[in-house]
């Protein structure tokens, strides 16, 4: 990977519709620990911008109160995650530069253990960076499965 391809910016865009959610639900997904990674391909109702030179993917969370009760957890795995998608667009976005984004759904399925009594707990984040890096990578070898030509 060049120097100019990390420091490259990454345009995350917001999923806010209830459709767009609604669309992800039922489309593809991996999953890792707590998490599953909803994906597909942008549709129009999700009413995104035109896409743009520079790698970008479409986001959105799904973190219930009943599986992750405090805010500040909540906020730290949103933030994580934006920062390991952007980590992650920024080695393989040049695949997906002047397509249409990925849209992408973070869902928490269970909750998290009770081994992490606060959201400052550097065991927390590492896990959640590990967990996070193996959808993300998962995410990756099914895009490039269904990308490969078929024989």
């Amino acid at each position: 990977m060049s120097a100019n391809r990390a420091l490259e910016p990454v345009r995350l865009l917001a999923l806010s519709r209830p459709e767009s959610f609604a669309a992800s639900f039922r489309a593809r997904w991996v999953q890792a620990g707590e998490f599953r990674l909803h994906y597909r391909s942008v549709v129009a109702a999700d009413a995104l911008p035109e896409p743009t030179p520079q790698p970008a993917c479409a986001v959105g969370f799904v973190l219930p109160k009943r599986q992750c009760r405090h805010a500040a957890r909540r906020n730290l795995i949103r933030r994580i995650a934006r920062e390991r998608i952007r980590a992650h667009l920024r080695e393989h976005g040049h695949a997906l530069a002047g397509q249409a984004p990925p849209v992408l759904v973070l869902r928490q399925q269970a909750r998290l253990g009770d081994a992490w009594v606060s959201a400052q707990s550097p065991a927390l984040r590492r896990y959640l960076h590990e967990v996070l890096t193996r959808l993300l990578e998962q995410w990756e070898g099914a895009r490039r499965r269904a990308a490969a030509p078929t024989q």
